[in-house]
C-alpha cells in the first residue's frame, strides 16, 4: 500500500511539473486545402485550425484563448479580394494568392502566423502540361504552308510518341487567311491552302484536326492577336470608322513599319467588337470550346520601343484618357469574357509592356515567355506556369535556371524539320521533363545556390555537377536525366545528351519493390524494346545510353 501511495505521489508531482513547464511557444496555421479552383469546383471551401507548439515538444490544436483570423490579398490582378473568411472557413473569390493571418492571445502572450492560399480558376493544369505552338503558314517561307492540317496531325502523332503521352496543348500559328500575323483583326476565315483534299473547306479540315488530335493526348487550339490591325484586313475600314485604330497625338493613324497598327482594346470593347470577334470565332469553330483554352498573343498595353500609349490620341484626356492603365482594365474584362464562355487565356509574356507589377495573376495561367528565378520564388508554378526563359541565337530555346526549370516551345523544331523533329527529344527530356517534376513541389527557399523544394527535393550544384535530387534518387546530373514520368502509372524516362556507359542510377522511393525492368528506346514512331527483365541490384539500375538517346523504363512484364 505504501508503494502504491508513493507511486501515485510521484506521478502527480511529475504531471504537475510537466503542466507547469508546458508553455505555449508558437502557433501554426493548419488548412485542409491550400489551393482552390472555384471554376471547376464552384462551391469549394476550406477549413482553418490553429496548432499550438509547446515547450515540451508536444503540439495540439488550440481551441481556447483569443484567436483572431484575417485574410488579405497578396498577389492578384487589380483591386480584388482573393479569399474571404467566414469564421474558420476559407472561401475563394478571385484568382491569385491570398494570405491568412492568425493572432492568438493565450496565457498572457501573443503569437502570430501566416499561410498563403492559391486560387487558380483555370480549366487546365498548365504546370503539368506541355504547351506547344506550330507554324502552319509563316512569312519566313514566303507565306507558303509549312504544315497543312493533315501534316500537323502527323506531327502531333510523332510528338505524342516522343513525349510518352504527356498532356499537351498545341496552338496553331498562321491558321487564318493570309497566314501568321496577317489580316488582323479578322479571324473569320481559315486559310484555304491548309485544307485536306477530302474536305470541301479549310474550316472543315481545322475542325477535323481538333477532333482527331485528342487521341494523341493533345488539345489543339488557336494562336490569335487582339491588338494588331492591318490596312488590308477586311475589318480595317470598320475599325477606322468607329475610331478604334491607334493614332498619334495629332490624330494621324499609326502604321509601324508601314503596315501594323495597334488598336485600342478599350475602344473596341466599348463598340462591342471585341465581344463580337470572340463570339464569332467560337461559333465558327465549336470544337474549340471542348479544349477550354485560347492563346492571345502580344497582350501589350503600351508600345515599349517608343515608350508611348498604344494610341496617344485616345490617351489624351479629351479623347477618353485611355492610357495603359485603362487598357489593362479592359484586358481584365477580356480575360473574364473568354472565361465566361469556357476558355482559359494563355499569353505571350508576363510583366512586360504592362503597368509595373501587372502579371495578370489569376487570369493568365501560362506565359509562353516566362520570368526568371526571383519571380519564380515568389509565384507558384500552379498559379503562373512557365514556358521558356532563354532564347537562342537561331530563334530556339534553351534551359535557363535549371533549379526552377522551364518548358520547351517546339515551334522552331517544327519549322526546321517537321519530318524527323530533330532535337525535340533532347529539349523535352532536358527541359520539360524536369520542369514537370519540379512543378509538383513548392519552392521553399534558395540558400547558397541550392533551391529547396517541399518533400525533400533539392536543385543546385553538387560536386561540381548541375543536380536535381530527392534523397538518394538523382533525377538530373548535368545533361543526363532519370526522371519519373508522373503522368503515367509507373515509368521512368532516361536521356543523355552525350551518352555514357554503365552508369548507376538509384531508383525512386516508390520503385523499391520493383526487382527488374524492361527498357524501350523512344522514337517518333513509338517504342522499340532494348532489354527485357534487367535486374535492379541494391536499389540501383545500371544503364548505358548513346548520345541523344532516350529510353522508357517500366517494371518487367508491364504492358506499354
Amino acid at each position: 500500500m505504501k508503494k502504491l501511495f508513493y507511486f501515485i505521489t510521484v506521478l502527480l508531482l511529475t504531471i504537475g511539473c510537466e503542466q507547469k513547464s508546458r508553455e505555449l511557444i508558437g502557433i501554426k496555421i493548419l488548412v485542409d486545402k491550400d489551393t482552390f479552383n472555384p471554376l471547376l469546383e464552384p462551391n469549394v471551401t476550406g477549413n482553418i485550425s490553429i496548432l499550438g507548439i509547446y515547450s515540451t515538444g508536444s503540439n495540439q490544436k488550440i481551441t481556447d484563448g483569443k484567436i483572431v483570423l484575417h485574410a488579405r490579398t497578396k498577389l492578384a490582378s487589380g483591386d480584388v479580394k482573393v479569399i474571404r473568411l467566414d469564421g474558420n472557413r476559407i472561401i475563394p473569390e478571385e484568382g491569385g494568392i491570398g494570405t491568412i493571418e492568425a493572432v492568438v492571445i493565450k496565457d498572457g502572450k501573443t503569437f502570430k502566423d501566416e499561410k498563403d492560399i492559391v486560387v487558380r480558376p483555370f480549366y487546365h493544369d498548365y504546370h503539368q502540361t506541355l504547351v506547344l505552338k506550330i507554324f502552319n503558314i509563316h512569312p519566313r517561307t514566303d507565306l507558303h504552308p509549312i504544315c497543312t492540317f493533315k501534316e500537323t496531325l502527323e506531327g502531333i502523332r510523332k510528338v505524342d510518341n516522343i513525349t510518352r503521352g504527356i498532356p499537351k496543348i498545341l496552338y496553331l500559328e498562321g491558321w487564318q487567311k493570309g497566314g501568321f500575323d496577317r489580316l488582323f483583326p479578322a479571324w473569320n476565315e481559315v486559310d484555304p491552302r491548309l485544307k485536306r483534299e477530302e474536305d470541301s473547306t479549310a474550316l472543315e479540315s481545322l475542325r477535323w484536326l481538333i477532333r482527331e488530335a485528342r487521341q494523341y493526348h493533345t488539345i489543339v487550339s488557336l494562336h490569335i492577336d487582339m491588338v494588331q490591325a492591318y490596312p488590308d484586313s477586311p475589318l480595317w475600314d470598320e475599325y477606322v470608322k468607329k475610331d478604334i485604330v491607334g493614332r498619334d497625338a495629332n490624330g494621324k493613324i499609326i502604321l509601324i513599319d508601314g503596315r501594323i497598327n495597334h488598336i485600342s482594346y478599350t475602344r473596341e470593347w466599348e463598340e462591342g467588337l471585341a465581344q463580337k470577334r470572340i463570339d464569332q470565332l467560337i461559333e465558327m469553330v465549336p470544337e474549340l470550346k471542348d479544349g477550354h483554352t485560347i492563346h492571345v498573343d502580344n497582350l501589350i498595353t503600351y508600345w515599349k520601343p517608343e515608350n508611348r500609349p498604344l494610341s496617344p490620341w485616345h490617351a489624351r484626356k479629351e479623347n477618353g484618357g485611355i492610357d495603359m492603365y485603362k487598357e489593362t482594365e479592359t484586358i481584365r474584362k477580356i480575360f473574364k469574357y473568354w472565361r465566361d464562355r469556357g476558355f482559359d487565356v494563355t499569353g505571350e509574356g508576363i510583366l512586360w509592356a504592362h503597368p509595373p507589377g501587372e502579371g495578370f495573376y489569376g487570369l493568365q495561367g501560362y506565359s509562353w515567355w516566362a520570368r526568371g528565378t526571383e519571380h519564380s520564388m515568389q509565384v507558384p508554378e500552379r498559379l503562373s506556369a512557365r514556358g521558356a526563359t532563354v532564347r537562342t541565337e537561331d530563334g530556339g530555346t534553351k534551359m535557363g535556371d535549371y533549379r526552377v526549370g522551364s518548358s520547351m516551345h517546339g515551334e522552331q523544331t517544327w519549322l526546321r524539320d517537321k519530318e524527323n523533329l530533330t532535337g525535340f527529344l533532347g529539349k523535352f527530356c532536358t527541359m520539360t521533363l524536369p520542369w514537370y517534376y519540379l512543378s509538383q513541389h513548392d519552392r521553399i527557399s534558395l540558400i547558397d545556390g541550392i533551391l529547396y523544394y517541399s518533400d525533400g527535393l533539392i536543385a543546385g550544384e553538387i560536386d561540381g555537377k548541375r543536380t536535381i535530387k530527392q534523397g538518394d534518387y538523382v533525377l538530373v546530373e548535368n545533361d543526363d536525366v532519370f526522371v519519373e514520368a508522373k503522368w503515367r502509372e509507373k515509368e521512368i524516362i532516361a536521356y543523355s545528351k552525350e551518352g555514357y556507359s554503365n552508369k548507376q542510377w538509384a531508383m525512386p522511393e516508390d520503385w523499391k519493390g520493383v526487382k527488374s525492368v524492361d527498357i524501350y528506346k523512344i522514337t517518333i514512331n513509338g517504342l522499340e524494346q532494348i532489354e527485357s527483365g534487367k535486374k535492379i541490384e541494391n536499389g540501383k539500375l545500371e544503364l548505358t545510353l548513346s548520345g541523344d538517346e532516350g529510353v522508357s523504363i517500366v517494371p518487367h512484364g508491364v504492358g506499354i
